[in-house]
């Protein structure tokens, strides 16, 4: 072979090992960074069972309970609480935390007391029951019983 020739090889072999990095050497490496973590000893489980994290269900409570649905009994569709229940300024503190009962029929109920109402207007009537319907919608539906005297906001 020609010298050039040769001389062109080990200049391109020279510049390949010239140009390929270099393994550096790790002397020490955190512990999180092997591929599997190293195994604690411990006499504990390694988890909460799951009965232990379940929170209780809360049993919806019964405010009202009649045979009558709200067409047949004496519910009235009230709008300017149905408008207020659509704004969030109307609502049940929890949803069907409290229910009624119509004709087998579930709806969210509350009553004025502040455990189960949110009402920043103070619009609601003491000894009253409020049945609400679609909450949390723009179709919520507020209906009471009989005529709505008092206080209106």
């Amino acid at each position: 072979m020609p010298k050039s020739i040769l001389l062109s090889m080990s200049v391109v072999l020279a510049a390949l090992i010239w140009l390929t990095p270099a393994r550096a050497e790790i002397a020490v490496t955190h512990p999180r960074h092997y591929s599997t973590p190293p195994k604690r000893m411990t006499t504990q489980p390694a988890a909460i069972p799951h009965s232990k994290t379940k929170l209780p269900r809360i049993k919806p409570g019964v405010i009202f309970r009649s045979d009558e649905t709200l067409a047949e009994g004496n519910w009235t569709l009230d709008r300017e609480l149905s408008d207020f229940c659509r704004d969030g300024k109307f609502v049940q503190k929890r949803d069907r935390r409290f229910v009624a009962v119509l004709k087998g029929q579930i709806y969210g109920a509350a009553t004025d007391s502040r455990q189960t109402l949110y009402d920043p207007r103070g619009v609601a009537i003491p000894d009253n029951v409020y049945v609400f319907r679609s909450q949390g919608t723009t179709r919520c539906r507020v209906y009471h019983r009989g005529a709505r005297v008092g206080p209106q906001g």
